[in-house]
């Protein structure tokens, strides 16, 4: 890292063999890999010298400035020379730009910490730093499972859902027939403290919230005396004498009132708005 370039690139392992502005001001910024580890067998662990070939990556990094960078990283492809070892060969890797990966980990960081900390949508920031959408949120779930703790047991639980995206068509497993996928998240919140969000998982089913209350200490789930909900039956299924045995289902009141709005003769009451999950629940 003694080149003043690829000292203000920052990227530890790689060294700028050269920079070529574009005519649409996208520097493009070549690189070598100079890190002796990185012609090591990920499996054995055996130092390699024998190239097979080369190849060109272009892992995105951070901006520089308003105008872009096309990282060209030029790898060399080794032949693992460990006859024991069931892997062939392998390709350049760094800490920064791990395998398989077409970002670099102080983007993803950066990615992560915008979503996660700064409060940013994840189609901001990926449109921001130009990634898929799918990029942006496996980059903010990596940040969240390094900085995040486990919930601490809570009073008064909510549980929603929220869309991911758009419905989309795919094909079934047996590749015969196209199946509508609509993507669900259900989160878990603390609703009588200040913890905020305690998790999120995908789905919006009973199972869903049946196992992330399960992967939870038995205090956590003894401790819950209330779980806030819409007038969804799957996540009233979901609470039950063996899950949460202490708790009570509560039917938030915007959906209350809404529903009353839909069907002007309904008679609800402030008394009518709490609903435990008994087989003598109000209703």
């Amino acid at each position: 890292m003694a080149d003043a370039t690829s000292l203000l690139l920052g990227l530890e392992g790689l060294e700028v063999t050269g920079v070529v502005t574009q005519v649409d001001r996208v520097r493009v910024v070549d690189v070598v890999t100079t890190d002796p580890e990185a012609s090591r067998c990920p499996d054995c662990c055996v130092v390699s010298r024998s190239v097979k070939d080369r190849t060109v990556t272009r892992p995105r990094d951070i901006r520089y400035g308003d105008d872009p960078i096309l990282l060209r990283w030029n790898k060399t492809r080794y032949r693992c020379v460990n006859q024991e070892c069931a892997r062939v060969t392998f390709t350049e890797s760094i800490s920064q730009v791990p395998p398989r990966r077409r970002t670099t980990t102080r983007l993803r960081t950066q990615i992560g910490r915008s979503v996660g900390e700064a409060a940013r949508s994840v189609s901001e920031v990926a449109t921001g730093v130009g990634v898929s959408w799918p990029t942006a949120h496996a980059a903010f779930v990596e940040h969240a499972e390094q900085v995040l703790i486990d919930p601490q047991p809570v009073r008064v639980l909510g549980i929603d859902e929220t869309r991911r995206g758009r419905p989309r068509w795919i094909k079934d497993a047996d590749g015969r027939r196209w199946v509508r996928v609509d993507p669900w998240d259900t989160g878990f919140v603390d609703l009588g403290g200040d913890q905020g969000l305690l998790g999120q998982v995908e789905g919006r089913t009973s199972a869903a919230v049946t196992d992330w209350l399960t992967t939870q200490s038995e205090q956590f789930r003894t401790e819950i005396t209330h779980v806030v909900i819409d007038p969804s039956a799957a996540y009233a299924a979901a609470v039950t004498d063996t899950v949460l045995p202490n708790a009570q289902v509560v039917v938030d009141h915007f959906h209350l009132i809404k529903l009353c709005q839909r069907h002007r003769h309904c008679g609800a009451t402030s008394g009518d708005l709490r609903r435990s999950r008994s087989p003598r629940a109000q209703t």
